[in-house]
């Protein structure tokens, strides 16, 4: 079966109920709904809800956490009376429905038909609502939209070592003064780079309904598949702007066979996409291998993680080519390819 298609996650866990513990927002008809999975991390819990109050913004938006476990109900409870908040809401399933389970249980449980994931290790910008909302009220036509956002620590430390103070500089030129403020995406961006995760995403209840929401069984890569889909079949643009901040700190993603899932299913997702790209199939593939090894190589820089390249090599049928400097190489030559024949 195809990793694109669609298939109905919502049915999985429909047989295991979430209770609603505390109901803060009962009387706000929320035009955004901030749904906060949370597994055992009440300290970052707290510190994504603060963010999230922290907002400058007059839209009405309701704060939704699902608590996928009991162990820790008692302090989860007491941290959300403790904000005593009229747009906080808490939610607790019956049992662990999985972490991309609980991510389609919040798609179910939001009230408003725009929707935006927050993981409790995460945090928002606190213009990240008044910022997004200016766009979507002003492009009626958008389904999705998405921010950029920037690495921080364990300890909320921007994470300064992933990247040297020039490539750093560089980069942050391109976004300035390069890139548009706001662009809708192409496939060829969703193909040549990673595709967005949930974080600094807002996109329509409806339409993620409509796709079977995230899947299961595309895990560590489910997140990249769920935003494929929906590209696929409604589009995406993206706002030019630093809105939200992605924690990098010990969780499942520093596991090396959460790394080596990542590996394969993004082959598998970017095999799934080469009917939707204008490019020789070979060039396609070459890149693919290349992308595949160099984010093999910064999985240590990211995570201080060591994924074995030789045997990932061998059981993906990776190419022998040095990854420097032939990725950059295949990276330039498909995008003259794309530039050419769009």
């Amino acid at each position: 079966m195809n990793i694109l298609d669609i298939e109905d996650q919502f049915a999985i866990c429909a047989d295991r109920p979430s209770s609603l513990i505390i109901d803060g927002g009962k009387h706000i008809m929320p035009i955004l709904s901030i749904m906060i999975p949370t597994y055992r991390r009440p300290d970052m819990l707290a510190q994504a809800i603060r963010s999230v109050l922290a907002q400058a913004s007059d839209i009405d938006f309701e704060i939704v956490v699902v608590d996928n476990d009991h162990s820790m109900s008692k302090q989860i409870d007491e941290l959300i009376r403790q904000f005593a908040d009229d747009r906080l809401r808490l939610f607790r399933n019956s049992e662990n429905l999985g972490m991309f389970g609980n991510w389609n249980r919040c798609i179910e449980l939001a009230r408003s038909e725009w929707i935006s994931i927050l993981n409790d290790d995460d945090l928002l910008h606190p213009n990240f609502v008044d910022e997004m909302f200016s766009v979507l009220e002003k492009k009626p036509a958008i389904s999705m939209l998405y921010c950029r956002s920037i690495f921080m620590d364990d300890r909320g430390n921007f994470a300064r070592k992933l990247k040297s103070t020039v490539k750093q500089g560089l980069k942050n030129i391109k976004n300035t003064w390069l890139m548009p403020r706001l662009s809708a995406i192409p496939i060829s961006h969703v193909y040549m780079d990673s595709p967005s995760s949930a974080l600094g995403l807002i996109f329509k209840r409806s339409n993620a309904m409509e796709i079977g929401g995230y899947k299961a069984a595309a895990f560590p890569s489910s997140d990249y598949v769920f935003f494929t889909m929906y590209f696929l079949r409604f589009g995406a643009s993206r706002l030019n702007k630093t809105l939200a901040y992605y924690r990098i700190h010990e969780n499942e993603t520093a596991n090396p066979s959460t790394g080596e899932g990542f590996i394969a299913k993004n082959l598998q997702l970017r095999r799934s996409l080469e009917q939707h790209v204008k490019a020789p199939p070979s060039l396609l593939r070459i890149y693919a291998q290349l992308y595949a090894l160099t984010t093999i190589k910064q999985y240590k820089s990211f995570w201080n993680v060591e994924l074995d390249l030789d045997r990932l090599r061998r059981e993906h049928g990776l190419t022998e080519l040095p990854i420097f400097p032939f990725y950059h190489f295949s990276r330039l030559a498909l995008r003259l390819w794309l530039l050419v024949c769009r």
